[in-house]
């Protein structure tokens, strides 16, 4: 058993134990292979009387026909069950043939008895379901009821004196980004809020440079005490009918919820963050979203939110803000366009794949109609700088390429379009086959999507007159080989800022995505995310059923490390890239990250014989 003990020792919780616990382990171990599709346990069953240890192969944990739970090699399953002594919640089942390890519900429950670290691990495991199932089955009011204000992040109050004057009120706010400024006086808090201001001050003419605070704040101040519930306070602001609140704590301010705190505890529910960016006014309502929808991400990567999905949420709400953002800018301008247009994003934000690391690639099309007094390439040059300028405003990154509509390049009339991509197609140079691997990918977000499904058509047809462009677009996804050396070793950067560690876009993400759209668009496939492209490459008889489950299982596992690494660096308060260190992997990660670079490498070799790249080399 000198693999079973080599192996415990490497994985957690058993590296928490001493070398001869270990080795008493894995001499009272009992091995059983799955083959893939058995199941090992059903939900419902008899309580487990093992603790169940993949060694290798892969295993899902299915409820009600849902798959909840991938396990990994070196995962431990089934302690619910020996835990709580209830039959299994769900079922485990392989998907790969598969050996699992068997530890007796004795030696387990005599470890959890005995060693604190080992106790430590399966209840925080245990915590960590049981937190998971009930925030799944809370309804909005339990939920709120479960959170006491104490556990809210409230900002800083802001206290002025009442003698001071509204002007300068008005400059504490603006500098401290505060919407409000609490007033002391001899009887107690009042408050003075911008609608105040507004209210108050300037619709009578009076200047804030005159005016003092106690003569325009509000009295008395609606105040809570610290250790009531969300719940409670939101019942006595709608109560009151007010946005702000002032919580005490033993009778001392200590903040003030604000409606914007309650919606940034809401902003975990997607329709409701949603409905709030659609009815955003203004840019600054938009950065606040904006804050809170990175912060929320942050949250549903470290929940371990499958990385498909997470890619398409963050595509979904970014489109939204660059839709509000378009209304922005036409109100900014003051003039709307009086020719169809189309507002396209390209990249990954195309495919509806976007990572933490999030910049703009736009581009705009439109229909250049002849029309008096009203020039297009003239309105859309003026509008391109005003969007993108909101879109900086809000907080998007701009793009170190300048692939956006205030660069002329990326904004042309459908004429034009047809024109460039014609072009780019039938002279597959350098520069051509760049913008080529920028653009299509491209997809509507704002705008009439005709125009942009016309190109889209064009294009495909252009191909098809022209097969010879496809080993170009195909040759870029065999340019960077997976870092994996001869004898399966990671190959690593050797200096600099990186050293250590794996630039895991350029020798995994960027062979797949670049492979599969040549894939796509030599079989006139019309989706644009990788996902739904491999399926349809499936049903075109391009792959096999299992090559194409392997290629997006490859994928998959990509982005979630990616997500991963990029999380952890934002809340060390570092810019996410796209490196990993495989230091920081554990064992299985480690192995499924080699399995994942053989199936690119094999991608790889199946694009350069299907598209004879030999004659590129």
């Amino acid at each position: 058993m000198l693999d079973a003990e080599r192996f415990l020792s490497e994985i957690e919780p058993f590296n928490y134990l001493d070398k001869k616990e270990i080795q008493s382990i894995a001499h009272n171990l009992l091995v059983e292979y799955y083959k893939k599709g058995e199941i090992i346990f059903k939900e419902g069953a008899s309580p487990l009387d093992f603790l169940y240890i993949l060694r290798s192969g892969s295993l899902v944990l299915e409820r009600e026909g849902e798959v909840i739970e991938y396990i990994h090699e070196g995962e431990c399953f089934g302690y619910i069950s020996l835990m709580t002594s209830s039959p299994p919640s769900s079922t485990a089942k392989a998907i790969e043939d598969s050996v699992v390890f068997l530890l007796n519900k004795k030696i387990f429950n005599k470890l959890i008895s005995t060693n604190e670290n080992f106790r430590e691990y399966f209840a925080r495991k245990l915590a960590k379901r049981m937190q998971n199932v009930a925030s799944k089955g809370l309804s909005s009011v339990e939920r709120h009821r479960e959170i006491s204000l104490e556990d809210i992040n409230l900002r800083p109050i802001l206290v002025m004196e009442g003698n001071q004057r509204v002007e300068e009120a008005i400059k504490e706010m603006v500098s401290k980004d505060s919407t409000y400024v609490l007033v002391k006086l001899p009887e107690g808090m009042d408050i003075i809020t911008e609608r105040d201001v507004l209210r108050k001050v300037l619709a009578k003419g009076l200047r804030p440079e005159e005016v003092k605070l106690k003569d325009v704040a509000s009295f008395p101040v609606v105040w809570i005490e610290s250790k009531s519930t969300l719940y409670d306070a939101m019942v006595l602001m709608a109560r009151h009918g007010i946005r702000k609140l002032l919580v005490k704590k033993n009778g001392d301010p200590v903040g003030v919820l604000e409606d914007r705190d309650l919606i940034a505890y809401e902003s975990k529910n997607a329709v409701l963050l949603i409905k709030e960016i659609d009815k955003a006014k203004t840019v600054e309502d938009l950065k606040y979203l904006y804050g809170l929808v990175k912060e929320q991400t942050l949250d549903l990567v470290f929940q371990g939110t499958d990385p498909e999905r997470l890619g398409e949420y963050i595509s979904e709400i970014n489109d939204r803000f660059m839709k509000r953002a378009v209304y922005v800018a036409m109100n900014r301008l003051g003039e709307e366009p009086l020719v169809p247009f189309s507002i396209m994003v390209l990249g990954s934000e195309g495919r509806r794949e976007q990572s933490l690391r999030t910049d703009q690639d736009n581009a705009l099309i439109y229909q250049d109609y002849p029309l008096l007094d009203f020039d297009p390439k003239k309105y859309f040059e003026r509008f391109s700088k005003v969007y993108i300028d909101t879109l900086l405003e809000i907080g998007f990154p701009p793009c170190p390429g300048n692939v956006m509509i205030s660069n002329p390049f990326w904004r042309r009339s459908a004429k034009e379009w047809r024109s460039a991509v014609k072009d780019w197609i039938e002279k597959p140079k350098e520069e051509n086959i760049l913008n080529v691997a920028i653009f299509f990918d491209f997809r509507n977000v704002f705008g009439d999507q005709s125009i942009t499904e016309d190109l889209w058509s064009f294009i495909l047809q252009t191909l098809k007159e022209n097969p010879g462009f496809l080993p170009f677009l195909a040759v870029d996804a065999v340019r960077f080989k997976p870092p994996i050396g001869f004898f399966g070793d990671f190959v690593v950067e050797k200096t600099g800022e990186h050293k250590g560690e794996i630039e895991i876009k350029k020798g995994g993400i960027f062979p797949i995505t670049q492979g599969i759209r040549a894939l796509a668009l030599e079989m006139g496939i019309e989706k644009r995310n990788t996902f739904e492209r491999i399926e349809e490459l499936k049903r075109l008889g391009v792959f096999s059923e299992e090559y194409a489950k392997d290629l997006k299982e490859a994928y998959r596992f990509l982005l979630s490390l990616r997500f991963k690494f990029q999380a952890q660096k934002i809340k060390e308060g570092k810019e996410p890239d796209n490196y990993i260190n495989p230091n920081r992997l554990s064992r299985a990660e480690k192995n499924t990250l080699k399995d994942v670079f053989k199936i690119i490498k094999e991608f790889q070799e199946f694009l350069y014989e299907r598209y004879n790249l030999r004659f590129f080399e």
